[in-house]
């Protein structure tokens, strides 16, 4: 089997801001749509203007391919990827019954209270309403991935192998490389967070990721480029309040931060249905490439539902360039590349777009209409409640679906595939003249919103009006505006999302 060892640093150009910091430039190949520089396109906004909140919404950092293909193409797209070293040691939590005596390591103490650790004491309930009480430890571990040859046999262990899918050692650095330029930006030039977030103050950030490790891990990532503190020891931070984040998941029946298939069967019958769609209409247009691309996927023309499937060649090469591999001359045919692209995209996306409006305006509210209630819900309140309402900052690490989806649903996706890392950010500005009377009540200050993806400021369509944005800047759109769009995606009955994502659902088992 093919392996590559190719390290993070081969794949980062050059030091940004000092040692230790990369930054991260992809190619035209690999990608660029989204991507973001030094400043995160920041732009003074006008001088009576205020930042009051701030949401970014960032894909996942660079990762291994989700399936092997490419293998017998020329060169070769390696099956096994060394590029994952970081996340291979690790503290575990564990619960520690350390008062349970055994033949060979007896118990430490006769009592729960005398024991020495540094862990919580937690009390499980189990059958019967038996209680036992136990403390939380942390146990190093290591951990690594075994692979096999064709006869199902272990291979020599490569202690720094990546699964399929995971955020590699590059994908690390570029997420902490996100997160300090969020600190650049937002407490170093701004003053908008603190210098030190202590534990008292953890209601001024809000971090959430999709319950998948390339994406917890990061947020990590993120956060430790944001918040430095995490790792300093207690006394260096006044009042020896070490901050400890808090990072929230959801359940995947719940999960709202990417267009949610799983959940809605809805959602999922019109998302096979557009993909349907695209096929039909890029497949005659890819038989111009089949020459070039068959080759090196084992015989097989490229095709939106082919096989491999046409995102599957993207996806390879994409992740393969980001990191420095090599591929097959052929793609990197720009204009061939960007035929690809577009079917892909198409597949994907298109239902954002669809030609009747009733399936557009559905397809958007099942797929981002839940995530945009949250970002209006969230700056409504700031609004409204000012200094009590104290969030400041939210992160959210979600994925390429997660953006495209945001932005078509505003209609200002530019429809390239994000690259790694690409983000959106959302800031909420409060104008600091008189208050008005306006949308969210009487005497209210007038809030706008801005919005950024990657380095590139948006105007958004439904905020062009007159009225509808700050005079002279049609970027800066009034809340009123945009909480009038996302409330437009609303079901007209007022179902709820569950209720009308069980249009799609077959009959339920009795089981």
């Amino acid at each position: 089997m093919a392996s590559t060892s190719a390290t993070t640093l081969s794949s980062l150009q050059e030091l940004e801001g000092g040692a230790g910091v990369i930054p991260h430039e992809p190619s035209v190949l690999a990608g660029r749509s989204g991507a973001t520089s030094s400043s995160l396109g920041w732009q003074d906004p006008p001088s009576n203007l205020a930042l009051a909140q701030v949401h970014y919404i960032v894909r996942h950092g660079e990762r291994t391919p989700v399936r092997s293909r490419l293998q017998n193409a020329d060169p070769p797209i390696p099956t096994r990827w060394n590029m994952c070293h970081a996340g291979r040691r690790f503290r575990a939590a564990v619960i520690d019954l350390a008062a349970v005596p055994t033949q060979s390591f007896p118990a430490a103490t006769n009592g729960h209270d005398d024991l020495q650790g540094t862990g919580q004491w937690v009390e499980a309930r189990g059958e019967g309403d038996r209680r036992i009480r136990a403390r939380t430890e942390h146990m190093q571990v290591q951990r690594a991935v075994e692979s096999t040859d064709k006869q199902d046999r272990p291979l020599q262990v490569d202690t720094g192998e990546c699964l399929l899918g995971e955020l590699t050692d590059l994908g690390r650095s570029s997420t902490f490389l996100i997160g300090a330029r969020l600190r650049n930006l937002y407490v170093d030039k701004l003053g908008f967070l603190p210098r030190h977030l202590t534990q008292q103050q953890a209601d001024h950030v809000y971090f959430r990721s999709t319950n998948m490790p390339r994406t917890v891990e990061s947020l990590q990532s993120i956060v430790r480029g944001l918040l430095p503190e995490t790792s300093a020891a207690p006394s260096s931070i006044p009042d020896n309040a070490p901050f400890v984040p808090l990072i929230l998941t959801r359940n995947g029946t719940s999960e709202n931060l990417l267009p949610n298939t799983f959940a809605c069967s809805r959602l999922r019958q019109l998302d096979s249905e557009f993909s349907k769609m695209a096929a039909a209409l890029h497949n005659p247009r890819l038989v111009k490439y089949d020459d070039a691309i068959a080759p090196h996927c084992d015989g097989q023309p490229p095709r939106v539902d082919g096989h491999p499937r046409l995102n599957g060649v993207l996806d390879t090469v994409r992740a393969s360039v980001a990191h420095g591999l090599a591929v097959p001359k052929a793609f990197h045919d720009i204009k061939m590349m960007d035929d690809v692209e577009r079917a892909v995209v198409d597949e994907w996306f298109m239902g954002y777009n669809a030609d009747e409006p009733a399936k557009q305006t559905q397809f958007r509210r099942l797929a981002m209409g839940r995530f945009l209630d949250d970002l209006a819900l969230r700056m409504g309140s700031k609004a409204i409640k000012e200094e009590s309402e104290p969030l400041k900052l939210a992160i959210y690490s979600a994925h390429d679906t997660s953006l495209a989806g945001l932005l078509s649903t505003l209609d200002v996706f530019d429809q390239r595939w994000p690259a790694f890392t690409a983000s959106v950010g959302l800031e909420l500005f409060k104008d600091q003249t008189k208050p008005k009377n306006g949308w969210f009540g009487r005497g209210q200050k007038p809030h706008y919103v801005r919005m950024r993806y990657g380095d590139k400021t948006l105007r958004l369509p439904a905020c062009v009006r007159e009225g509808d944005h700050y005079p002279g800047h049609q970027e800066l759109c009034t809340l009123e505006a945009f909480t009038k769009t996302v409330e437009s995606l609303r079901h007209p009955q007022g179902y709820s999302w569950e209720k009308e994502c069980d249009e799609g659902r077959p009959a339920r088992s009795s089981k």
